[in-house]
């Protein structure tokens, strides 16, 4: 079934939703359909509505663009690509590195994990890049919010938002 692009009150792109949770928002009043799925309704006993393709709250969310430091937002991040060896893997095979090993004051934040395989993690261990003679596919950084958002749409749903995000089609 597909999704709805949720925004806040000012328009605001917030996150996908899934049709059931779409429904409740509008039938609590607590959002208005902005935009409709052309091609699929969803029916009832006695009704039938079209599904919502983007919907607006009545009501501003706070503090949006910040994206939450997690494993699963590093490796989107990274393109589930080890940024030793550059190689993509699937999320079950791949593991975090701290680039400075906390052992020599290495933080745990953005600007510090990256994303690894396991044997490149294994052959690294406690060293530094320097120390390894190798080189980061990009230097990690903290993503933009919004970039962030769009990276993480498959090409599909990049089709179907691509009038609210100003993207090309595939």
């Amino acid at each position: 079934m597909r999704q709805t692009l949720l925004l806040d009150a000012s328009y605001y792109p917030l996150k996908m939703i899934d049709w059931k949770k779409a429904l409740t928002l509008f039938f609590t009043q607590r959002a208005e359909v902005v935009e409709h799925h052309s091609d699929i309704e969803i029916h009832s006993p006695s009704d039938s509505f079209k599904l919502p393709k983007v919907m607006r709250l009545f009501t501003k969310v706070g503090q949006t663009n910040i994206v939450k430091f997690n494993r699963q937002n590093i490796f989107y991040r990274d393109h589930f690509t080890c940024q030793y060896c550059h190689i993509p893997f699937k999320a079950k095979d791949l593991t975090l590195d701290h680039v400075i090993p906390k052992s020599k004051g290495g933080r745990t934040d953005w600007e510090n994990i990256v994303t690894a395989c396991g044997p490149c993690n294994n052959k690294k261990g406690d060293k530094s890049l320097k120390e390894m003679g190798i080189k980061l596919k990009k230097k990690p950084k903290e993503p933009m919010w919004m970039s962030f958002f769009l990276l993480k749409l498959g090409q599909k749903e990049k089709s179907v938002w691509s009038d609210w995000f100003a993207l090309k089609k595939p």
